[in-house]
């Protein structure tokens, strides 16, 4: 429910009985036009209720008690009087902090002190005793006044979880982009190349034409597939978006990469040192991605006559990946737009692991990357 409806539905839940026992009380009391505009001021008051999150609504409900202190001191009587706490505590939570307790405590004195020199009240000999019900009113006024601001700190802090929960879900979704877009570059970069060697290769073979179509239709294949599991996510959940999707590569599929570099006429010699040892699906994937965009690279940049080297060495605590190449380069790789050499080392680090890219000084490039096991 809205909280405006739900405030006039309060308002008519409880006005209904309140007023009507208040009007019978102030007929009974003092009949007469003073009768009548106690019955008005009590009215008014119920109405405010309704609109007790707003500012104004607090005065409209202090005014209607105040004609009551000036009609009558035995105003106390009434019931509707209940709602002046309540106003105090709506105002503070949803209004403004201090008005609802500068009000209260002068309310107190002036109600203290109309009771103490109204006539009735003399004649009828009643108590308490005006300081002791000036403490009395205080004391509900600031309690009621206490409840408001501890129920306006705790919608600040909701509000607060909201925005915490709206800026994650931002940075989430952010972070989720950015990880789709590196699967997106390893995966079509890596395709792209092998393509365009496997197509700059065609041109000077023209025998191997039907072997090397096989190639690129296969690569174009693989991509495709890849590119259908790094964009899954966004997909709608199901059954056939899960059909749709296979797991994402590993270092279970490194010797394919490595063959379809190699047939993309890249030689490339893989050597394996150490014990496997578990590395988490994370890191698992990150070591398939540091080793296809070091392999892209290679195609791109390292120029005809080039070979590469992939090695893995399982150590005592981490996997050491080190990928090299004998070629050259006619630009820095990594310094042009949009190579993937920054979301390489992104990855690395995001799993706590280590990259390093360098230049040999007897020609050619080294990717390094050092990821912990799991753990």
């Amino acid at each position: 429910m809205r909280p405006r409806r739900a405030d006039v539905v309060l308002a008519f839940v409880v006005g209904v009985p309140l007023l009507s026992l208040s009007v019978v009380v102030a007929v009974l009391s003092v009949p007469g036009f003073r009768a009548a505009l106690l019955t008005g001021a009590c009215l008014a008051a119920h109405a405010a209720v309704a609109y007790r999150r707003e500012t104004w609504a607090f005065f409209v409900v202090a005014a209607a008690f105040a004609v009551q202190v000036a009609v009558t001191g035995l105003f106390l009587v009434l019931p509707s009087a209940a709602l002046f706490p309540f106003a105090v505590y709506s105002c503070a939570a949803y209004g403004r902090r201090v008005p609802p307790v500068v009000v209260g405590l002068a309310g107190a004195g002036v109600a203290a002190a109309r009771f103490a020199t109204d006539s009735s009240v003399a004649a009828a000999d009643l108590g308490p005793n005006p300081w002791l019900l000036f403490g009395l009113l205080a004391a509900v006024s600031v309690a009621a006044w206490g409840f408001g601001l501890y129920r306006r700190t705790q919608l600040a802090y909701v509000v607060l979880l909201r925005r915490r929960a709206r800026d994650a879900a931002a940075q989430a979704t952010a972070a989720e982009r950015a990880r789709i877009a590196r699967e997106m570059h390893d995966v079509v970069a890596h395709a792209l190349a092998v393509i365009v060697a496997q197509a700059r290769g065609g041109r000077f073979a023209p025998a191997r034409a039907k072997e090397i179509l096989a190639t690129i239709e296969e690569t174009g294949r693989t991509a495709l597939t890849d590119m259908r599991a790094a964009v899954g996510v966004l997909r709608a959940s199901g059954e056939e978006g899960q059909a749709e999707r296979r797991p994402l590569p590993g270092l279970a599929d490194l010797l394919e990469l490595v063959e379809r570099t190699r047939s993309a006429g890249l030689p490339v010699k893989e050597v394996v040192r150490g014990t496997a040892r578990p590395l988490g699906p994370s890191a698992d994937l990150v070591a398939y991605r540091v080793v296809q965009e070091a392999l892209t690279n290679t195609l791109k940049h390292a120029g005809p006559g080039a070979a590469g080297t992939v090695r893995l060495e399982w150590t005592d605590d981490v996997l050491r990946i080190t990928v090299a190449d004998t070629g050259g380069s006619a630009a820095p790789r990594g310094s042009e737009p949009g190579n993937g050499l920054a979301g390489m080392r992104e990855r690395v680090n995001a799993v706590g692991g280590i990259l390093d890219v360098r230049t040999k000084e007897a020609g050619g490039f080294v990717v390094e990357a050092c990821l912990p096991y799991r753990t």
